[in-house]
């Protein structure tokens, strides 16, 4: 693969950096990622986020103008907006079970801008995921490589807050039931708290929080066969990367190119052994533990099985969903598998 360019004057658009100034790492440390970008690469264009969704809109601008690489500078929620905003396409998209999309989704990649990370925020679970960093010189370093991969990317469907239906790109992992939790306890935490020991205090007051919910997962598994069971669960996590929450390796066997996603479901019979399993996820050996399956597939759903909430109770509260780490809706949840959608400097 070519490296990225060093683009000279009067000729294409530059790269164009989409930072999100309220991450942790603060505005100063942006312009900081800003300058060791020029320094590596040469002329840059910087765009700061002013809100949610914004990310979204300027990738989408940078597809239409032509850029060949975008960089997000933030946290894994900007960078999923980012990606968002390069794969929403201008018509249909083939799904992953027809014949040929994934020769097609590799066709849509290489007309794609490639996307760049600098992982400036809470997690950084999806730089994880790729092997890379941690530290600047390592996602500089990178970016300047122009060595690129080819990864998968999840298109899911799902509820909104305002009851309307959304369909969104998912680069790393969807959780629903504990993640959706996680993701509104995290938010409020301090910025001064490490990225780690937020997500892990969020984790521990959603496990006290949370509510076991009667679900219908339907799955379209690896070898094509199709299969439905009836779940009893506190969270259901769907990964295409292997860690999430700052360093939890969730589902430690998936891989972000092999054309598949991992479901992870947590069916514990209480809230305690929940809680006792709660280290064993982040070294990556809940998996054998009891009330835990785990299966590969290329589409799944997750459907109520019966609502068990209160008259008048908010309908985000059936079971949340975490989507790259932030709380974006709920349930009932389609997700499919978009294998080599994704050009990715790592």
């Amino acid at each position: 693969m070519s490296a990225a360019p060093r683009i000279p004057a009067g000729a294409e658009l530059p790269p164009l950096v989409i930072a999100n100034p309220a991450a942790r790492s603060g505005r100063t440390h942006l312009e900081i990622e800003a300058t060791a970008l020029r320094e590596r690469i040469g002329p840059v264009d910087l765009a700061l986020t002013r809100h949610a969704g914004h990310a979204t809109t300027l990738a989408r601008g940078a597809v239409a103008e032509g850029r060949r690489l975008v960089i997000s500078v933030g946290g894994d929620g900007v960078m999923s907006e980012v990606v968002d905003g390069l794969l929403t396409p201008k018509g249909p998209a083939p799904r992953s079970s027809e014949p040929g999309a994934p020769a097609s989704f590799q066709a849509q990649a290489l007309s794609t801008p490639a996307l760049g990370i600098v992982a400036a925020g809470t997690g950084g679970d999806f730089r994880r995921s790729l092997g890379l960093g941690p530290g600047r010189d390592a996602y500089v370093g990178a970016i300047a490589a122009g060595r690129e991969r080819l990864v998968d990317v999840a298109r899911a469907c799902f509820v909104g807050h305002d009851g309307c239906g959304v369909r969104r790109h998912v680069v790393n992992v969807l959780s629903a039931g504990i993640g959706g939790l996680v993701d509104r306890y995290t938010a409020a935490m301090p910025a001064a708290v490490p990225g780690r020991l937020a997500y892990g205090g969020a984790a521990l007051a959603a496990v006290v929080a949370c509510r076991r919910r009667r679900l219908l997962c339907r799955a379209t598994l690896a070898d094509g066969r199709s299969v439905e069971r009836r779940l009893w669960s506190h969270a259901v996590v769907v990964a295409n990367g292997h860690t999430f929450g700052g360093g939890m390796r969730v589902a430690p066997d998936a891989r972000v190119d092999d054309g598949l996603l991992d479901v992870v479901v947590l069916e514990p019979p209480t809230r305690l052994t929940l809680l006792h399993y709660f280290l064993s996820i982040y070294r990556g050996e809940h998996l054998t533990k009891p009330g835990v399956s785990t299966f590969r597939c290329t589409r799944v759903e997750l459907l109520p099985w019966d609502e068990e909430r209160p008259a008048g109770a908010p309908r985000r509260d059936l079971f949340p969903l975490d989507v790259d780490g932030d709380a974006l809706g709920d349930i009932p949840l389609s997700v499919e598998v978009l294998p080599a959608r994704l050009r990715v400097l790592a």
